[in-house]
C-alpha cells in the first residue's frame, strides 16, 4: 500500500529493496524502576549489550534522565548519548489525546512533538490517537458514528501532512482504547485517511482477531510494527519463560510470528522491528523478557529483508525457522 510519501528507511546509500531491518528497542520496557533503567547510561548498556540496533524512544521516554532542561536541549543531549552507545533512535511513539486535538492549536503541539523526535535522531512518528472517553468499553460502537470517524480522519490526514512536510514517516498505531482498536472503523478511517500503520498485532492476537476482510486490510496497511507476545483470548502482554521451547511446541512465539508473515513478506517502510514487552499480567522482569526476544525480533528482520527482495521464504511451521537455533 505504498502512499508515495513515506520513505523506505534505513541504509539510504543502498537500493530500496537491499536495507536491512533493524532490531530495536521501544519505550514501554524501560518504563519498570530498576537498575538498569536508574540511568540513562545504564539503560543503553543493557540496550547495547541484548543485541538491539538501535532504540525508538520517545521525547517523555528520556526526558526523566535530564531534569531542568528544556525540552529541544532534553532531545540534543538524548541523542548524543544513544549514538555514542553505537546506537540509533530510529523514531518515537507519540501519544495525543482526544481532548489535546479539539484544543485551539493542537497542531502546533503534535509538530513540536514531531520536531522533537527529529531533534532526538528520528525518522518517524508513530501515533498513538486516543478514542474519544465516551466510546471507550463500548466494544466499538464508535464505528457507526460516521461524524466522528470523519473528524478522526481529518486529524488524521493534519498530522500525517505535517509529518511529511518534515521529512518524517508517519504511522498509525494499532491498539486498544485507540481509534484504531475496532476494526471496522479502524478501516473506515483509512478509507477517509489512507496512512500506513504501525500493527502492534498483540492487540489484534488477544482478542482473536486473525482473519476476515477487516483483519486483512488492516495487515496490508502495516509497514511498521512494535513485537509484544499475546495469548488469544488471554493475555496482551504475554510471558515466554522459555522462548525457544515455546516457539518448537507452537506456543505464543510462533503465533505473533504467523499472524505477521504477510506483513513482513514485502518488507517494511521502517525498516525497523520494535520490542515492546509489556509490564503487565504475568510479564514482571519486561527488559529481560524483551532481550530474550531478540533472536525471535532477529529473525522475523531476516524474513522481511528477503521479502522486500522479491524472495520468498516457507515457513509454514515451528521446524522451518528456528531462531533460537
Amino acid at each position: 500500500m505504498p502512499l508515495g510519501y513515506n520513505q523506505v528507511l534505513g541504509e539510504m546509500a543502498k537500493p530500496e529493496a537491499m536495507r536491512p531491518h533493524r532490531v530495536g528497542l521501544a519505550s514501554w520496557p524501560t518504563s519498570r524502576e530498576e537498575a538498569r533503567t536508574r540511568s540513562l547510561e545504564a539503560l543503553l548498556a543493557h540496550t547495547a549489550g541484548s543485541g538491539y540496533e538501535g532504540t525508538e524512544w520517545s521525547p517523555v521516554t528520556v526526558s526523566r534522565y535530564f531534569p531542568g532542561d528544556s525540552p529541544p536541549v532534553m532531545a540534543r543531549k538524548a541523542r548524543r548519548a544513544i549514538e555514542r552507545s553505537g546506537l540509533v533512535n530510529f523514531g518515537s511513539a507519540l501519544h495525543f489525546q482526544d481532548g489535546m486535538l479539539r484544543q485551539n492549536g493542537w497542531q502546533q503541539t503534535v509538530i513540536d512533538q514531531f520536531k522533537l523526535t527529529q531533534d532526538m535522531g528520528g525518522e518517524y512518528a508513530t501515533v498513538q490517537f486516543f478514542l474519544l472517553e465516551d466510546y471507550l468499553n463500548t466494544g466499538g460502537a464508535y464505528r457507526e458514528d460516521e461524524a466522528y470517524l470523519r473528524w478522526c480522519a481529518d486529524r488524521v490526514t493534519a498530522m500525517r501532512g505535517a509529518a511529511w512536510e518534515m521529512g518524517l514517516n508517519f504511522y498509525l498505531e494499532v491498539h486498544i482504547d485507540r481509534i484504531t482498536e475496532d476494526p471496522a472503523a479502524c478501516c473506515r478511517i483509512l478509507e477517509l485517511a489512507s496512512c500506513e500503520l504501525n500493527g502492534d498485532l498483540s492487540h489484534l492476537l488477544y482478542r482473536g482477531i486473525t482473519r476476515g476482510q477487516y483483519a486483512q486490510k488492516i495487515l496490508k496497511h502495516v509497514n511498521h510494527t512494535h513485537v509484544r507476545l499475546a495469548r488469544v483470548h488471554g493475555d496482551l502482554s504475554a510471558a515466554a519463560d522459555d522462548p525457544a521451547a515455546d516457539w518448537a511446541n507452537g506456543g505464543v512465539t510462533w503465533q505473533i510470528f504467523e499472524l505477521m508473515k504477510p506483513v513482513l513478506a514485502t518488507g517494511l517502510s521502517s525498516r525497523a522491528i520494535l520490542g515492546e514487552t509489556g509490564m503487565m499480567h504475568l510479564v514482571t522482569d519486561t527488559l529481560t523478557q524483551d532481550a530474550a526476544l531478540v533472536p525471535l525480533y532477529r529473525a522475523m528482520a531476516r524474513f522481511a529483508d528477503a521479502g522486500a527482495q522479491g524472495i520468498a521464504i516457507k515457513v509454514n511451521n515451528p521446524e522451518d525457522l528456528k531462531p533460537w537455533g
